[in-house]
C-alpha cells in the first residue's frame, strides 16, 4: 500500500513539474496567438499612417497573427496616446510613437498620459522638418516667404500639427527674424494636407516625408539642418534649424519584456525588408533600426531636451 501511495505522489508530482516545464517553455512561443491591435494616433494618410501601412504586412508576416489598424485621432496625437496608456499590457495593443510629438503634447493639461513609461519596441524611421506652399502661391523661394513675412508681420499664415508643430515653427521663424500666425492643426498632416492644397493658409510646416509625397502638388521652400535631402534637390537647407520628426512603435506601460523582445524581433524583420527599406527612402525618411533599450533612452533624451 505504500508503495502504491509513493507511486502515485511520484506520478503527481512529475505531471505537475510537468505542466510547470510547459508552461515555462511554451509561454514565449504562445504570444501572440490572436490579432495585434496598431493605434494610429493621427488620421490617415499622415506620417503615422504610412509608417503603420508600411509595417503591417512584415509584422503580420513575423507574428503569425494579423495587425489592424485603428485611427483614434485628436489633440495633436494625445487621444491615441491616452488610448494605448489605459490599454490592457499583454503585447496586443501597441501604437505610433512620434518625437518629439508625443513629449511636447504631454505637456498639456491633463492629457492623461506619461511618455516617460511607456514600453518602447523601437524607433523605424525619422525625418527633417520642411517649409511647404501650394504649386499656386505667390512665394517662389524662401527669400519671398521672408521677404513679406517681415513687410507684414503676424500676417502671414502657418498651419502646423498642434503644439509641436506650433514650437517647430516659432523655431523657424525666431531663426528667419519674421512673424507669422500660427494655425494649429488637430488629427495630423492628413487633415493639414488638405488645407493648404485648398489655399486656406499659406504656408504648412511639416516633415521631409511629407513634402516628398505631395511634391507633384506643393512646393517646399527650405528643410531644416544642414544636410540636402536626396528627395528635393535643390531645396535650401536652414542649417540652424533643428527640426527632426522620428516615428517608432510603443507598447502601454508595463508590457512584459519577453512581449517586447518579441515585437521588437517582428519590427526587426518588417524594417529590414529591402521593399520597405526602398520605401523608407524614396519618401524621404532616413531609415532606423532600435533594441527596445535604444528606443526608451531616445525618448528619455527627448523627455530631458523638452523638460522646460
Amino acid at each position: 500500500m505504500l508503495n502504491k501511495s509513493s507511486n502515485l505522489r511520484k506520478v503527481i508530482l512529475g505531471a505537475v513539474a510537468g505542466a510547470f516545464v510547459a508552461i515555462g517553455t511554451t509561454g514565449a512561443v504562445a504570444y501572440p496567438t490572436k490579432p495585434v491591435t496598431f493605434i494610429v494616433p493621427y488620421s490617415p494618410g499622415g506620417g503615422s499612417d504610412q509608417q503603420a501601412r508600411r509595417l503591417q504586412p512584415g509584422l503580420e508576416k513575423a507574428l503569425g497573427v494579423k495587425v489592424r489598424i485603428v485611427y483614434k485621432t485628436g489633440g495633436g496625437g494625445a487621444v491615441g496616446f491616452s488610448e494605448l496608456w489605459r490599454s490592457k499590457n499583454d503585447g496586443y495593443t501597441i501604437s505610433n510613437v512620434v518625437v518629439p510629438n508625443i513629449v511636447i503634447t504631454a505637456k498639456g493639461k491633463d492629457v492623461g498620459f506619461d511618455p516617460s513609461k511607456f514600453s518602447y519596441i523601437g524607433m523605424t524611421a525619422r525625418a527633417v522638418g520642411a517649409l511647404m506652399v501650394p504649386k499656386n502661391s505667390r512665394f517662389k523661394s524662401l527669400d519671398q516667404f521672408v521677404k513679406e513675412a517681415k513687410a507684414n508681420p503676424g500676417k502671414i499664415t502657418v498651419a502646423g500639427v498642434g503644439s509641436t508643430g506650433k514650437m517647430n515653427m516659432a523655431d523657424l521663424a525666431g531663426i528667419l527674424g519674421i512673424k507669422h500666425a500660427y494655425v494649429p492643426v488637430s488629427g495630423g498632416v492628413g487633415k493639414m494636407i488638405p488645407m493648404i492644397l485648398g489655399n486656406h493658409v499659406d504656408a504648412a510646416m511639416t516633415a521631409s516625408s511629407h513634402a516628398t509625397k505631395h511634391k507633384a502638388k506643393l512646393d517646399t521652400l527650405a528643410v531644416a539642418g544642414p544636410t540636402p535631402v536626396a528627395t528635393l534637390p535643390g531645396i535650401p537647407n536652414v542649417k540652424k534649424w533643428g527640426y527632426m520628426t522620428t516615428w517608432g512603435v510603443m507598447a502601454p506601460p508595463g508590457t512584459p519584456a519577453d512581449r517586447i523582445k518579441v515585437l521588437n524581433a517582428a519590427l526587426l524583420k518588417a524594417t529590414a525588408d529591402p521593399k520597405v527599406r526602398s520605401m523608407v527612402e524614396k519618401n524621404g525618411l532616413s531609415p532606423m533600426r532600435q533594441t527596445p533599450a535604444e528606443a526608451a533612452a531616445y525618448v528619455a533624451a527627448a523627455v530631458k531636451k523638452h523638460s522646460n
